[in-house]
């Protein structure tokens, strides 16, 4: 099933959603369709299926093994499991502290890699009664610990200069070559006149030469992907880039485009963010958001006004203020206008890109491009004719 969904989500471009994508910090989707699910360009749970064949033979081999072969095939088998979960637990703390996102999938497995070391150092045990002197091979253990702790450190290698890829330091060659796919699409997207879709909220200097204009929806777990990787971006890109924020909530309430209650507390959460901004605080008060999308309800919105220190009773009385709303009315018109359908939506230097990229890598890419694009308009090769 991992290996189904990180093959659609990299055919789709996120365009796809699974059943495993449950908010912006519990989801498969964000996970396997980071640039850590693959490595040497192979998914990792196309490799863990290699590791489950292997001890399956082992398991099957242990099965018909007699004497001192089932104790040699036992300690193989223990030794491959306890490689398998330590190799599982680097990739848990890949999820939980590099990309920020739980995903369910995975832990079950981590859950089905334990069990299976558990089972595979109890056999061993059982077998103790007969080893032969001098047994356990601890050699053997050691090798393997090795081993392991060897193949853990190549993975960080490998995989950790994703997170510190410096924007400035890349070139469209190296962004092409990196990933010739998202190139390929990204230039694809067209690109629009976006000077009058500039918003009230905006974070970054004024000189960045990239703006990057978002609209999105504060209950949307795909928006709240692109919050968790566009942060990170962010922070390797420094000054460069500019980002603005304006409302798109999916929720016929706050918005005539869409015709159903997609997102039940979109629009007052929208609401919510533009009081916290009459105060000074939206940016604040949107990463909070962001951060408990399955909390958007009126309690927990006040609860969030009061953790800002913002003047509750004031907070209290712009919920139902027609500015607020007018607010978050103004950016669904302009947003409708600029072809806005879905969230996120993003307006990168002009190029409209209809949902969130995958991981923070792909933003840090794009901004390469429109960095190169500003210096030669032919560099990014921008909007080129479909091919036959």
């Amino acid at each position: 099933m991992a290996v189904l969904i990180h093959h659609r989500l990299a055919a789709s471009q996120s365009e796809y959603t699974s059943f495993c994508d449950i908010s912006a910090h519990l989801s498969c989707d964000a996970v396997l369709g980071s640039s850590y699910a693959k490595v040497g360009g192979v998914p990792v749970a196309a490799w863990a299926i290699g590791a489950y064949v292997a001890l399956a033979a082992l398991a099957l081999a242990l099965s018909s093994a007699r004497g001192d072969a089932r104790l040699r095939v036992a300690s193989g088998f223990a030794a491959l499991s306890g490689s398998v979960l330590a190799v599982s637990l680097y990739f848990l703390f890949i999820s939980t502290f590099v990309i920020g996102v739980a995903c369910p999938l995975c832990l079950g497995l981590d859950v089905v890699n334990a069990a299976i070391f558990i089972v595979a150092v109890r056999v061993l045990r059982s077998l103790r009664g007969a080893a032969p002197s001098g047994w356990p091979p601890l050699r053997g253990f050691a090798a393997t610990g090795a081993a392991t702790a060897a193949l853990i450190a190549g993975l960080a290698v490998l995989q950790f200069p994703h997170t510190s890829t410096a924007s400035a330091g890349l070139t469209v060659d190296q962004v092409r070559e990196n990933d010739p796919k998202f190139y390929a699409w990204y230039i694809s997207q067209p690109i629009v006149d976006a000077s009058q879709l500039a918003g009230r909220h905006a974070e970054g200097p004024e000189s960045a030469p990239i703006t990057v204009i978002e609209f999105s929806d504060f209950e949307c777990p795909h928006c709240g992907h692109a919050f968790v990787d566009l942060t990170g971006a962010l922070q390797t890109a420094g000054k460069e880039v500019r980002l603005l924020y304006r409302h798109f909530p999916l929720n016929s309430d706050c918005n005539p485009q869409i015709h159903t209650r997609l997102h039940e507390n979109a629009c007052l959460a929208a609401v919510a963010a533009e009081c916290a901004g009459a105060q000074g605080k939206f940016w604040p008060y949107e990463r909070l958001l962001f951060q408990h999308q399955d909390a958007l309800d009126q309690p927990s919105l006040l609860g969030f006004a009061a953790r800002l220190s913002l003047d509750q009773a004031e907070f209290e009385r712009c919920l139902t203020s027609p500015a607020a709303a007018a607010a978050v009315a103004e950016d669904v018109a302009a947003g409708a206008a600029a072809g806005v359908t879905s969230t996120p939506t993003f307006f990168i230097n002009g190029r409209r890109v209809a949902g969130s990229l995958q991981g923070s890598e792909q933003y840090t890419y794009a901004f390469a491009i429109e960095r190169a694009r500003l210096a030669d308009p032919q560099s990014a090769k921008a909007n080129p004719p479909p091919s036959n």
